[in-house]
């Protein structure tokens, strides 16, 4: 963790001394706001319902393995799902791009490639997601769009709202940037149709096959303290029990192809390299299997070079699905370096609120749902 991730989960002097910057941070916000409630700004029209998965935090919560997971339900109950994305990591574009087998990291972005390899559905980037949602709505056969992130995006317009939330670092000292983590003001008083929570996978549950916590969600004061803060209860209000985690399933050896169990990694050494949002929760999970985590944090969307992976020894070398999009064109990867792959695994009240959210936006009057 960072020096200034640090001073965000605190209240210290870096955070004190940072404070009146976010003062001037929430006027501009709330400047924003009341531009586009007067109609200043304008909100932009879409032929097709979008559903925004975001977040209030800097950094990692979770949401683009939670977006895999809805555009997975929303296709079994009968939709044609598709992605937007602004692209983060990839060059800018001005004008939409869908993704194709020849694209790479380099060029759209990695969570959006991770996303259309493991979805399979059709993701379009673009700085102007307005403009990305009408490509999708003209070239492909989808009838729902997934935003992964856009919260802050108020020039496009929402059929529904999905607030995600890391359970393990909350909201940290609940000052916005760049005194704190924050994006966006907890006071303010958006519509959310599902909160969700991650939890930190522990011990015993990453090894079982059919975790607890799908039936026992995990208590609020088992977690950051400032989610049960009252300036949060508002935001968590009825979904404190609309909990996931990210449930570690086998592993990949990335210059073949072929699949590892994680069971062949347990009780030895291991390199484990990551630059996510937040990197110690990948430490976390593969220590909670019984790995020996040698663990090598690097910035979120990083770069990777092949000397980033080369070390002298010949433990394995473990990396993430969003890092794994940036390594596969590489020529000469070496067979110890493997994807660890997870799945999302939603408690029964998330499993039913995502449920009342597909109903919901199916009986919309105003758009032509499936049947």
């Amino acid at each position: 963790m960072s020096v200034i991730e640090q001073a965000w989960q605190t209240r210290g002097p870096l955070a004190c001394l940072l404070w009146p910057l976010s003062l001037l941070y929430r006027s501009l916000l709330a400047l924003r706001q009341f531009a586009y409630l007067t109609g200043l700004k304008k909100t932009g029209q879409v032929s097709l319902p979008v559903v925004v998965v975001g977040n209030f935090s800097v950094g990692g919560t979770g949401k683009t393995p939670l977006c895999l997971y809805l555009v997975e339900h929303f296709r079994q109950a009968g939709w044609t799902p598709s992605i937007v994305s602004r692209g983060y990591g990839g060059p800018p574009r001005e004008q939409p791009h869908q993704l194709t087998t020849d694209d790479t990291a380099e060029t759209v972005g990695d969570e959006p490639l991770m996303l259309f390899q493991q979805t399979g559905v059709p993701v379009c980037v673009c700085v102007n997601r307005n403009a990305a949602v009408q490509h999708l709505s003209t070239h492909t056969d989808t009838n729902i769009v997934f935003a992964d992130d856009g919260l802050q995006h108020l020039a496009m317009p929402r059929a529904a709202q999905i607030l995600v939330i890391d359970g393990a670092r909350g909201f940290g000292n609940r000052w916005l940037l760049p005194a704190g983590p924050l994006r966006s003001s907890l006071r303010q008083r958006d519509k959310f149709d599902v909160v969700a929570i991650q939890v930190p996978l522990h011990g015993a549950m990453a090894t079982s096959p059919h975790l607890p916590a799908v039936s026992a969600p995990q208590d609020l004061s088992s977690l950051h303290e400032s989610l049960s803060h009252p300036s949060a209860v508002h935001l968590i209000d009825e979904s404190t029990h609309c909990q996931f985690l990210l449930k570690p399933t086998y592993a990949v050896r990335i210059s073949t192809g072929v699949r590892a169990e994680l069971a062949d990694f347990t009780g030895q050494p291991v390199h484990a390299v990551a630059g996510i949002g937040h990197p110690q929760r990948f430490f976390d999970t593969l220590t909670s299997l019984g790995m020996e985590v040698i663990p090598h944090p690097m910035t979120d969307h990083h770069r990777f070079k092949p000397e980033d992976l080369s070390f002298d020894d010949d433990y394995p070398v473990l990396v993430t699905s969003k890092d794994a999009v940036k390594l596969k064109s590489f020529t000469s990867l070496l067979d110890k370096v493997f994807e660890v792959r997870v799945r999302v695994q939603c408690t029964e009240s998330l499993e039913k609120a995502v449920e009342a959210l597909q109903v919901k936006l199916r009986d919309a009057a105003a758009v032509n749902y499936p049947e």
